[in-house]
Formats: C-alpha cells, sequence, structure tokens
C-alpha cells in the first residue's frame, strides 16, 4: 500500500513538472513576442501624444478664432428693425464622466516605457 502512495506522489509530481515546464516554455515565447512589439509600442504611444498634442493646438486656434469673431461681431452697428433676433443656441451636453473602473492617463509614453523596464527586471 505504501509503494502505491509513493507511485502516486510521484507521478504527480512528474505532472506538476512537466506542467510547470509548459508553462515556463509558453512565458518565454511571450516575453519574446512582447519584446519585439515594444518598438512598435513606444512608436504608438509617441503619435499618440503628438495627436494629444496636436488637438489641444487645434481647439486652442478654435477657441481664439471664436473669441475674434465674437469681438468682430458685438463691434458691428447693431440694426433693429431689419434683422430678426438671433435664436438661442442649444445648451452644450455635458461631458459623462468616464466609467467605473477607467481613468485617463497622461504621459501614456512613459507608461508603456515603464511597463517594458518592469517586465525585463522582472526577467534578469
Amino acid at each position: 500500500m505504501s509503494h502505491l502512495i509513493d507511485f502516486a506522489i510521484l507521478a504527480l509530481l512528474a505532472g506538476v513538472l512537466g506542467y510547470a515546464w509548459l508553462v515556463d516554455r509558453r512565458v518565454r515565447h511571450l516575453v519574446g513576442i512582447l519584446r519585439e512589439m515594444a518598438p512598435m509600442v513606444d512608436e504608438f504611444s509617441a503619435a499618440v501624444d503628438r495627436s494629444e498634442g496636436s488637438l489641444s493646438a487645434f481647439k486652442a486656434v478654435t477657441q481664439a478664432i471664436e473669441g475674434q469673431v465674437r469681438e468682430g461681431l458685438n463691434l458691428r452697428p447693431r440694426r433693429a428693425a431689419a434683422a430678426p433676433a438671433p435664436e438661442p443656441a442649444p445648451a452644450p451636453q455635458p461631458q459623462a464622466d468616464d466609467p467605473v473602473g477607467v481613468a485617463s492617463v497622461t504621459g501614456k509614453a512613459d507608461l508603456v516605457r515603464s511597463f517594458f523596464a518592469t517586465a525585463r527586471s522582472r526577467e534578469a
């Protein structure tokens, strides 16, 4: 009976070692793929940062132009009888907050770099 228990323990141990070897192989393969993807992810995050900068510049220019247009409209003499009163613009819709569990991240490029740096340090 004790030999049967010993063989069962040895079989389970061999199974655990085999599974650990399989998981190790898969993790090494995944880390290799992550290394290959690191430059592409860095380029993508840099492009996202550039597009965010461009978008904020577009917004600033648009707001400046709108301000100049408003000032120009206020300087014109008003025609009381000829022009009907303009309809009021609809109130802007409030922007929805981020869903629960979602956060806006600034400095995405730094976040991506720190992820790969952490992955490399854990590997060593």
